[in-house]
């Protein structure tokens, strides 16, 4: 059974420009990615430093990715006035701008209305830089441009996050706050590069919410598992993994994530068909989360390494979610309502993890909370067959 794209004729190949641009759309979400990533463990460090308290030093990160998903939500109908560039560029400046009334306004109402506005930036960044993967690139090559906007994306998480937290410690906050006002600023340069560029206009493939639900939600639900489950690992491992243990697993999921993900993208870029790689995927991060669920519930000091592998393993399975996940949506329907639908996926999906297992440990335990996302995951693999072969 073929599992081609719809399209029936062969796509043309895209002209030398659009991989001009491509690049360009890379390099600035490379450089923006890169001021928010500083800045995500060290506004709630801030927060606590300047005595508002760990309700806010909470709450930023909350109101950042609430905003985000807004943001998200609102990209559409400013992607089809202004066009992406345009976008990318209110993206650029809101998540930078407003990161120097850190210092001026250090309370808790100016934190909070702070995260709010680059939460603005953020969200329409990830949008427009998603979606450019498929409105430049021939269908053929969506698969390998996921891949490398993977990378784009998370080595400047990889680093970032480590680094901003170093940086604010040893060097002051001040550092921090300059550079990641910079980085986003920067950004600029390689966005006002980009070709006006309008979302394309693909015959039958229809836009309203019903539409897109109808034509996303089976890759959609496995993005949203895996997605979860990182929610909840990147809250609760300095909480259940002792040190130094803790840190390696933050620094391994991620890392192990960004690799599957190009390695997915390199891989689909070959044998073709969106979706194909969903099931393995989905579950290679449930074994993850299940073996996580099992080491912790013992207990024991000695079960520390072997949950960092089930962490590595989950971000295994994570990474080729996430670029199978993105490639199928972009199969099955436009390419701003595909990148909107991944992207609340993955941005939803963390906070949900992190408020479900938060509850579910309340009464039980993180054993239990862990080994119900594996399950979760599990029940969804009959779904992600369907993503599989559905086109």
């Amino acid at each position: 059974m073929s599992h081609a794209l719809p399209d029936t004729a062969p796509s043309a190949p895209a002209p030398p420009w659009h991989h001009r641009d491509f690049r360009f759309s890379l390099l600035a979400s490379a450089l923006a990615f890169s001021g928010y990533a500083l800045l995500l463990p060290v506004v709630p460090l801030w927060a606590v430093r300047q005595g508002a308290g760990p309700f806010a030093a909470g709450a930023a990160t909350g109101v950042f990715m609430a905003s985000t998903v807004l943001a998200q939500f609102a990209s559409g109908a400013l992607v089809r006035a202004q066009g992406y560039r345009a976008a990318m560029l209110w993206g650029a400046v809101f998540l930078g701008a407003p990161t120097p009334l850190l210092m001026l306004w250090p309370t808790a109402p100016g934190i909070l209305t702070v995260s709010l506005l680059r939460g603005i930036g953020f969200g329409l960044l990830t949008v427009c830089g998603s979606a450019l993967i498929a409105e430049l690139l021939p269908r053929e090559s969506v698969a390998k441009g996921s891949g490398l906007y993977g990378l784009a994306a998370g080595l400047p998480q990889l680093l970032g996050l480590p680094v901003g937290t170093w940086l604010a410690q040893h060097w002051g906050f001040v550092p921090v706050f300059v550079l990641a006002t910079a980085l986003p600023a920067a950004s600029v340069a390689p966005i006002v590069l980009l070709a006006r560029i309008h979302p394309a206009a693909e015959r039958g493939r229809r836009s309203g919410l019903r539409d897109i639900v109808g034509a996303t939600w089976r890759p959609w639900l496995p993005m949203l598992a895996v997605s979860t489950g990182w929610g909840a690992l990147a809250t609760f491992l300095p909480i259940v993994l002792t040190s130094p243990s803790s840190s390696v697993a933050l620094f391994v999921a991620p890392c192990a994530s960004m690799f599957a993900r190009w390695a997915a993208g390199a891989i689909g870029h070959r044998v073709g068909g969106p979706g194909r790689m969903l099931p393995a995927g989905l579950a290679v991060g449930g074994l993850g989360l299940a073996g996580f669920a099992v080491l912790t519930s013992t207990g024991s000091d000695g079960a520390s390494w072997p949950a960092v592998l089930a962490v590595a393993l989950f971000g295994l399975g994570f990474g080729v979610v996430q670029n199978d996940a993105l490639v199928a949506m972009f199969a099955r329907t436009q390419a701003g309502p595909a990148s909107v639908a991944w992207n609340v996926a993955f941005d939803a999906g963390q906070g949900l993890g992190a408020v479900a297992v938060g509850a579910v440990v309340s009464g039980t335990s993180f054993g239990v909370g862990f080994g119900l996302l594996a399950a979760w995951a599990f029940a969804l693999l009959p779904v992600a067959w369907l993503a599989r072969r559905a086109g």
